[in-house]
């Protein structure tokens, strides 16, 4: 019995060593939407330990049906899927952020109501239920292309295209709690020398300014680089050096204020190659690395993810092939001056990894769009700091658990509240006109800061409800430009306080009562 029971351990230890590694191992990738079409965009880690990503649904090789958000547990199996939008029309998401309440914000673009498409923006609560939904109405095709949460429950939107005569074509647009705009800045549009920019990428830098990647043509296609203060007021913009040719794709900061952005670049006579863009956030160029050296016959980077400093993992694409028809899908893990440690295969398919982020435990997760088997799929990764697959995990988790109740799969339509034109947005300046009202939302009283250029003396002042009808008509003396009302008698609803000034000066503000 013992001899048998001895054989019994070893065979089963021999096939957990043959079978079971192999097994484990190969719990990645995980694919989604096979044999639909779908794109995946943008990856965050959720606070339960699980994954959200952020695509669309194609309807052709050149439309979307659906914005796509999928939700999956730590081993990236999938606990719930949403598809927002319908089949007669155009929706598709290309970034979003966490929110302070363990939500999400998206952005992304709609046909709802022009067919050439208007920035999109949604607020998701920690369930995947829209809280609100804006879309910024204009002519011609416009996209909203990032999205970031600021401090104070605010949110900064970068959106492209947005003039039908492209007068205009990069801008940030703050929004407030509700999704409402505040303010919007028009970048890149007193520079003759530029044409044809698009940004494509929104972050916070480590300075607490905003940095927006893209591409210009001057008088070619280069990366180009926008960096704003914290009123969208533009520091300085950086067109890669004459010589280069190429697109500026994800960027990561290190805490000494070095920026790293990974790209693809072409000089006269040499193929386009995987590179690493190094400059500091004053704008100073410093460098730039060749990854895979000039011997390939193309390729490019696009995601990327710092970690102490010190350590870059690249997702990139290249090829041997002349014809460009093959490609491979690789992941590297480089020095901060491009120096290759790792280099992993992820999959033959000439596309660049769409985003790579950290989980809690310093996994490395990365996620890519793959043309496989006649259609579009998205793929997901996750491997150790060495780039071997993770293993499973075991122990038990909660999902979910800020939700009440079960996450259904659904699909949804776009019922969205707010639409505004985008020509009435006021920008920064017009905006620092107007009347600054808190708290806000409000419950019994209201301060309010009026401009500088306010005459002294008294003023009239009247709210208005969003019917437009006037519900509180009083005068005051503002003490320092700053006046208080008492409001206890309103309910719940937007609400706006027009001021008359001594010498008839119109001034507007909005607020919120909240019960």
């Amino acid at each position: 019995m013992k001899l048998i029971n001895a054989i019994h351990i070893i065979f089963i230890t021999l096939f957990l060593i043959i079978f079971g590694a192999k097994g484990i191992a190969q719990n990645w990738p995980k694919i989604y939407g096979d044999y639909i079409d779908a794109y995946g965009e943008d990856l965050i880690e959720n606070y339960d330990k699980g994954y959200l990503l952020c695509g669309s649904i194609m309807k052709d090789a050149s439309h979307f049906n659906y914005g796509w958000l999928i939700k999956t547990d730590i081993n990236g199996n999938v606990l719930w899927d949403k598809k927002f939008g319908d089949a007669t029309r155009e929706d598709y998401f290309l970034d979003f952020d966490k929110t302070s309440d363990n939500g999400w914000i998206i952005s992304g673009s709609t046909s709802k109501f022009d067919i050439e498409n208007d920035p999109l923006f949604i607020k998701f609560d920690p369930c995947g239920e829209i809280e609100w939904c804006s879309i910024f109405l204009c002519e011609g095709l416009n996209y909203a292309a990032g999205i970031i949460t600021l401090p104070e429950n605010e949110y900064l939107g970068l959106i492209n295209y947005f003039d039908h005569q492209q007068k205009f074509r990069i801008s940030l647009v703050k929004m407030n709690f509700y999704g409402e705009p505040i303010w919007i800045k028009h970048l890149a549009n007193e520079d003759s020398t530029l044409s044809n920019e698009e940004g494509q990428f929104l972050n916070i830098l480590n300075n607490g300014n905003y940095l927006i990647s893209g591409y210009c043509f001057s008088p070619s296609i280069k990366p180009f680089f926008i960096a704003t203060d914290t009123a969208g007021e533009q520091l300085w913009d950086i067109r890669w050096p004459v010589g280069s040719e190429g697109y500026a794709n994800r960027s990561v900061f290190a805490s000494n204020g070095n920026i790293y952005t990974a790209t693809g670049l072409t000089f006269p006579g040499l193929p386009r190659i995987p590179y690493l863009l190094k400059f500091n956030e004053n704008g100073d160029i410093i460098n730039q690395f060749p990854l895979l050296g000039d011997t390939i016959e193309r390729g490019g980077a696009k995601s990327l993810l710092i970690i102490h400093d010190t350590i870059l993992y690249v997702g990139l694409t290249w090829t041997d092939d002349p014809t460009y028809y093959e490609g491979y899908s690789d992941i590297l893990k480089t020095d901060t001056t491009g120096n290759l440690i790792l280099q992993r295969r992820l999959i033959d398919d000439n596309h660049a990894p769409t985003s790579t982020i950290e989980s809690f435990d310093s996994k490395i997760i990365t996620m890519g769009q793959y043309y496989v088997d006649g259609n579009w799929d998205i793929y997901l990764w996750k491997m150790n700091e060495d780039l071997v697959d993770d293993t499973l995990y075991t122990q038990p988790l909660t999902y979910d658990s800020l939700c009440p109740y079960q996450i259904l799969s659904d699909t949804v339509d776009l019922d969205c509240s707010l639409f505004v034109n985008i020509e009435d947005i006021p920008t920064k300046e017009e905006y620092e006109a107007t009347i600054k009202i808190s708290p806000n939302p409000a419950r019994d009283w209201i301060s309010l800061t009026l401009p500088d250029n306010v005459s002294s003396g008294g003023i009239e002042l009247a709210i208005y409800n969003i019917f437009g009808q006037e519900v509180m008509k009083t005068r005051a003396t503002p003490q320092n430009r700053t006046a208080s009302l008492n409001i206890s008698n309103l309910s719940s609803g937007f609400y706006l306080a027009v001021c008359k000034d001594a010498k008839k000066k119109i001034f507007k503000g909005k607020f919120v009562v909240g019960r």
